[in-house]
């Protein structure tokens, strides 16, 4: 068989559910063999055109995020992976794996004996090293194929590093002349029964468990753990048998703790530092700087990785880290509570704690709720007003992926939020992920409606015209809702926090501040076959979900702006 056929039956060995691609002229082998499986009766893999690399990346990202299973990722020669950096770059930090493939040459034509790609590569194509030297800092792995007889095997081992606990993307950089190589498909005909330790020794569960049956003032501290259903569940369960309070730190990826149950509280420093004990729940930031750690706590680590090798710096120190999958690792710490006679004689003031907690957590968010009601008149539309209302007519079953920055604390506490796989979001610096991830989540839930919550800045970003055409071919009918403040205002925020006194903030100048004139967003979606909504009374957010829900029945994507003031919440 030819290689692209190899390929695929690699890609079809592995469980793959999609390919998804920016097209490129080194990829018809790939083609052909499709278009030979689909003659056959396959459905799977199926394929996806992107339309633009960041865009394949992401939605491969958002898919996996949801189903936890790696997808193949096919970009055009070294220009593809370039152009998907930053999208890379973020699913190698969100630990996201997935197998990017892209398009080399070997002989420059200079080889009779095989297929010649055409003189474009000599000229432009390639660059030395090729994609796996130039994106080798955004992977987890790279490497580059050299002979058709590795494709099969190449693909299927690097889906297998892909998922290798901490997960990320890896890149093959495979040339043209191999992909049309007649070559012998490798099938072992048995997959490899891997024996990976799961589950952290009796005796280090057992001194955790002392440490948090201790504890008068103890605080768990999460980021991550939401990306496993599992865990979550029993993280809630681990919390409610101690009544230990639980903060997101500063950039959850996920829903990582029911956002309206009552040991869930509003980060607080001042907290965790009279804290006893500190719980880092997949935490990679759980305080800032490191080196300002609680002064008299305990801390515990529960995460698959330590210390963050993927970091140039982290500087965290704990007492006592429990490397493993934390599904495994909070699941032994439940079962042995439940069995303590410690914990058993301590219910009493556990109990107490998880009624002070209670309060602390009425407390805030009813505060937060008043506070957005006094401004439910106010034109422009004020943020917490909007997020308030966006809170009351999202429907239980829908799923947000936000991409805002100034707002997301907002987001995370005003929109009440308690099933798992509700709530996605980028954890890198880098705009332009929000559109593509609500793809992906669609994809992998398509029957929920799933809501891309994008700043007006974030929006620019992304790649919108490849996002909804996406959304359009595809049936993927995704609900951007804009928040437009027309400024990146957490520049122009940065820039009067640094300079009081200066020229800006006498004059009124703030450059790289304002996105001016503002654009009529709501126009994007008639492009692509749906509707738009442009709302400036505030009285209106709740019509307008109420419209974006109705199309999504007839499978219409939409556009809604709101516009909002310029008023700050951090």
């Amino acid at each position: 068989m030819h290689g692209g056929q190899a390929m695929l039956k690699a890609i079809e060995r592995s469980g793959i559910d999609f390919i998804l691609s920016s097209p490129g002229s080194e990829w018809p082998p790939v083609w052909e063999a499709l278009a030979e499986a689909a003659a056959r009766g396959a459905t799977k893999p199926k394929y996806i055109n992107c339309r633009h690399e960041a865009v394949a990346v992401a939605m491969a990202a958002g898919y996996t995020k949801v189903t936890h299973r790696p997808q193949m990722v096919m970009l055009h020669a070294t220009a593809g992976p370039l152009n998907a950096a930053m999208t890379l770059r973020a699913a190698l930090h969100e630990r996201t794996p997935m197998v990017i493939i892209s398009g080399e040459i070997a002989a420059y034509g200079e080889n009779s004996k095989v297929a010649d790609p055409g003189g474009q590569w000599l000229h432009d194509l390639t660059d030395l090293g090729g994609s796996p030297d130039l994106l080798r800092g955004c992977v987890k792995w790279a490497d580059r194929i050299s002979s058709g007889e590795l494709l099969g095997p190449t693909i299927e081992r690097a889906v297998r590093i892909a998922m290798e606990p901490p997960a990320g993307p890896v890149l093959i950089g495979i040339p043209f002349e191999c992909m049309m190589e007649q070559v012998n498909d490798i099938d072992h005909g048995k997959a490899n029964e891997v024996a990976r330790a799961q589950v952290v020794d009796d005796a280090s569960i057992d001194k955790a468990l002392s440490l948090i049956a201790a504890a008068k003032n103890p605080i768990a501290l999460t980021e991550h753990v939401g990306g496993d259903p599992r865990a979550v569940e029993r993280f809630v369960e681990l919390c409610e048998l101690f009544g230990i309070p639980v903060m997101e730190t500063y950039r959850p990826a996920f829903l990582n703790f029911p956002r309206t149950h009552p040991l869930y509280l509003h980060h607080d420093p001042k907290a965790v530092d009279a804290a006893d004990l500190i719980l880092m729940v997949d935490a990679v930031t759980p305080w800032y700087p490191a080196s300002k750690a609680p002064k008299n706590a305990k801390v515990i680590s529960i995460a698959d990785e330590f210390p963050n090798s993927r970091l140039p710096y982290w500087g965290y120190n704990v007492d006592l880290a429990l490397v493993a999958p934390p599904a495994s690792t909070l699941g032994q710490l439940v079962k042995n509570a439940k069995a303590s006679e410690q914990v058993a004689g301590n219910r009493a003031s556990y109990q107490a704690r998880l009624a002070r907690t209670r309060e602390q957590h009425d407390n805030y968010f009813g505060k937060l709720k008043e506070d957005a009601q006094k401004h439910a008149s106010d034109t422009p539309i004020d943020p917490r007003w909007a997020v308030h209302a966006l809170g009351q007519a999202l429907p239980a079953n829908s799923v947000i992926s936000e991409e805002t920055t100034v707002y997301r604390g907002l987001i995370q506490e005003m929109i009440p939020r308690s099933q798992t796989q509700s709530y996605f979001a980028r954890v890198t610096g880098g705009l332009g992920v929000g559109l593509s991830y609500a793809l992906g989540v669609k994809l992998a839930m398509p029957d929920r409606p799933v809501f891309a919550l994008i700043g007006d800045g974030a929006f620019h970003y992304n790649a919108v015209p490849s996002c909804l055409g996406v959304a359009e071919e595809y049936g993927l009918p995704i609900h951007a809702v804009i928040f437009n403040n027309g400024r990146y205002l957490s520049m122009e925020t940065s820039l009067i926090k640094y300079f009081p006194d200066g020229a800006a903030k006498t004059t009124g100048v703030h450059f790289g501040a304002e996105i001016g004139p503002r654009p009529d967003y709501q126009h994007y979606a008639k492009a692509h076959g749906g509707e738009g909504f442009r709302v400036t009374d505030p009285a209106e957010i709740k019509t307008a979900i109420e419209q974006a829900l109705r199309c999504e029945k007839e499978k219409k994507l939409t556009v809604t702006d709101l516009v909002l003031s310029d008023f700050n919440p951090r």
